[in-house]
């Protein structure tokens, strides 16, 4: 691989995936639809280009020549928004590497195809069932069809990674907001934080898109990328706790029984406001012991997670006992 092209560029995956590529020498197109807000990747010697994936002519000029086009821009915003970034964007993006005759493309998923209600092993051959209340599960299924759909009818050789919760240094919510929560509060908990939470380090991801970029038996393929096994919320959280300098079992408090209700109205009120949200359908997801399985990167890839919880926790803790807390 010599150039790559990064939708998303600007966003908390994009920038650590450019940082990495330049890094190792790769030439790095990023797309942004501002490009005043790119400055951050020019100066780690990443061509900064105005792009939009919902603007079907401005994507295929830039691909031109590319090796491998990274697609890690994805909204989570109302139903309109999400279908016109997460599926048609999507679309827009296949066609476009398709035609400008890329080697290869890297698509940025989610573990939300497979919806709330799981349990136990979830692996790549578990049925998509995104929630029919919650329109960033959906979208990112639908997204993730319309891939595999165009990709397979254009012979376009593509690879799907199917993230969980990505955290480290510049993560928004996963990191900042979470530490935040528990340092100044509590976090509402269901099942004492016995369910299963799925962070895995944004290094992590950045290597299996890279590896699935390069490794010859990765094209046709979907990874998951989560830990593996999978640690508690209460594991989870009390790291934060730590690292706040609060007792860890007060990184949560746990809800009572009557919080399944808010959560289907709270559900009921994103639907009519345009911004469906299945609160239910999270609620009993973060109850649930799952994993998501990383047997299938390792055995088609050889690729396995190199951080623990542990010490991804370890080398944001700087960062997050510099961040004011107000």
């Amino acid at each position: 691989m010599k150039t790559a092209l990064v939708t998303g560029a600007n966003g908390f995956l994009g920038s650590v995936l450019v940082r990495r590529l330049r890094r190792e020498g790769i030439s790095v197109r990023a797309l942004c639809r501002d490009p005043h807000k790119g400055d951050h990747l020019a100066a780690l010697g990443a061509e900064v280009i105005r792009g939009d994936i919902q603007l079907p002519a401005t994507l295929e000029t830039p691909m031109r020549g590319c090796d491998v086009v990274f697609h890690a821009a994805a909204v989570h915003s109302s139903a309109a928004t999400s279908y016109n970034v997460n599926v048609i964007g999507t679309q827009n993006v296949v066609t476009a590497a398709r035609t400008a005759k890329v080697g290869r493309l890297v698509h940025v998923s989610s573990v939300a195809v497979y919806g709330y209600h799981i349990a136990g092993d979830v692996t790549e051959e578990t049925p998509m069932r995104p929630s029919p209340n919650d329109y960033y599960t959906q979208s990112k299924a639908l997204g993730e069809q319309v891939l595999w759909h165009e990709a397979r009818r254009g012979g376009l050789p593509t690879v799907s990674i199917r993230t969980a919760f990505i955290y480290g240094e510049g993560s928004a919510f996963w990191s900042r907001g979470l530490y935040r929560l528990v340092a100044t509060r509590r976090a509402p908990m269901v099942n004492q934080g016995r369910g299963n939470a799925h962070p895995i380090f944004v290094e992590d991801v950045v290597d299996l898109l890279i590896t699935s970029a390069t490794h010859p038996n990765a094209p046709g393929n979907a990874f998951n990328a989560a830990p593996d096994p999978a640690p508690t919320w209460a594991d989870y959280l009390g790291h934060y706790a730590r690292i706040a300098g609060k007792d860890t079992s007060k990184a949560y408090v746990n809800l009572p029984p009557a919080a399944a209700l808010l959560a289907a109205l709270i559900g009921g009120i994103t639907r009519l406001r345009g911004v469906p949200t299945d609160a239910a359908g999270m609620l009993h997801y973060i109850g649930t012991r799952a994993t998501y399985r990383m047997t299938h990167a390792a055995e088609r890839l050889g690729w396995r997670p190199r951080y623990s919880l542990v010490e991804g926790m370890a080398a944001q803790e700087t960062w997050l006992r510099g961040l004011s807390l107000v």
